[in-house]
């Protein structure tokens, strides 16, 4: 299981950093502002649910009021997570769903008009079809619900319907609740249930987790910082800073997110940025300068992406100016002039890891597939760096099988 995130509002306070090493993985997007309408399930509906998933071990992606972009790679960044043998796999959806000629979707929430920019249920449906029997995906309905009456659901997978603010209080407390029987838990709140519903089925039936090393606590960390990042650039490409405060309302970028809302410029610091019409080699050396005065942008080479992004953000900081991760005219020359004058390059020498894996360790890890290849590997490194996952593993292995 890859460590995955797309709006981990409160950090890591609402993360734990050892999700890596548990047994499923979650999607949870809560729609709640549609125009002038905010419906239940938002923000703080959505936080409460992935943590309390957090809390029992699975790994989570997570979306408030997201945009039909933003929905779609929250949905790739679940499937990115997910590895071969990892059970459950629940999705938690809420919101307005509409029905379009590719079946029911959940529409975008904001002003977006258009049903078919909705995130597809069927594409998640596809999904969630890997992991018959194991699989769930809860609908929270904020209004009319007609478009949800044609959906398909896949053998297998297990589909929990109701109002939005039940799905809300069940999603974040029973369903959350190992071994809790589904049919029951579900019958409290007034929820439907179809699909595969086998006698004792329940979402979670178990956690295994270990404590996270200060490498891997450093790289959750690096994770969600870039995740912020990425949507700090969205929001000012597209004005949507609203929707950026409401999946990271205390972001590094949410005193800066709160002003442009309240009181947005006329020309955003995207457009300014691209009236400049900067080329590669311009680009190269803004990358340059901001190497030079120790700030790291992932590469020389031409492409402002989210590390140099974040180097511009973290220089505009540094400055004194408007952190928007975006220049205009004068912080171009400012920049190359603070280079000029910078003695040299003060970017810090990565540190080795104290817990580094081995390159035999790494080897025989990546071979291990299927039973014997991880007893080989636990029997070799049984206190390897990745000895926890490969236990896990097994567990859902035998579990799967029946022994």
């Amino acid at each position: 299981m890859r460590t995955a995130g797309l709006a981990l509002a409160g950090f890591l306070a609402a993360a734990p950093a050892w999700a890596e090493f548990t047994t499923g993985d979650a999607l949870v997007i809560g729609n709640a502002r549609y125009g002038e309408t905010v419906t239940a399930f938002g923000p703080d509906a959505v936080q409460a649910v992935a943590r309390a998933l957090r809390l029992r071990g699975q790994e989570v992606e997570q979306l408030a009021n997201g945009g039909a972009v933003a929905m779609q790679q929250a949905l790739d960044g679940f499937v990115a997570a997910i590895d071969e043998g990892e059970t459950p796999l629940i999705v938690v959806l809420s919101g307005q769903f509409a029905s379009v000629d590719g079946g029911p979707v959940l529409r975008p929430a904001g002003r977006e008009t258009s049903k078919a920019a909705g995130l597809s249920l069927a594409a998640v449906l596809e999904v969630l079809a890997q992991s018959p029997r194991r699989a769930f995906l809860v609908l929270g309905e904020a209004g009319e619900a007609t478009a949800l009456e044609a959906l398909e659901i896949p053998e297998g997978v297990t589909v929990i319907r109701g109002p939005a603010a039940k799905v809300a209080e069940f999603a974040a407390r029973e369903m959350a609740q190992p071994a809790l029987p589904l049919e029951k838990s579900a019958d409290w709140y007034g929820l439907s249930l179809s699909g595969h519903a086998s006698d004792g089925l329940a979402v979670l039936t178990h956690t295994e987790v270990r404590p996270p090393s200060e490498a891997e606590q450093a790289a959750a960390r690096d994770r969600i910082a870039l995740l912020d990042e990425t949507a700090w650039q969205r929001a000012v490409e597209s004005g949507a800073f609203q929707a950026y405060l409401d999946s990271y309302p205390q972001g590094l970028h949410a005193e800066a997110a709160l002003q442009m809302r309240d009181g947005a410029p006329a020309i955003s610091p995207a457009e300014a940025e691209a009236s400049l019409a900067l080329d590669a080699t311009a680009r190269r050396e803004i990358q340059r300068s901001l190497t030079r005065l120790g700030h790291r942008t992932g590469g020389i080479d031409g492409i402002f992406g989210p590390g140099t992004r974040g180097a511009i953000t973290a220089w505009q900081r540094q400055s004194g100016t408007d952190p928007t991760g975006y220049l205009d005219a004068a912080q171009v020359a400012r920049l190359s002039k603070d280079a000029a004058q910078s003695p040299a390059p003060s970017v810090p020498r990565p540190r080795r890891a104290s817990n580094a894996v081995s390159a035999a360790e790494a080897a025989t890890w990546n071979m291990a597939r299927g039973e014997r290849g991880l007893r080989a590997y636990l029997g070799q490194y049984p206190n390897g760096a990745f000895a926890a996952r490969a236990r896990v593993k097994l567990s859902n292995m035998q579990r799967g099988s029946g022994q």
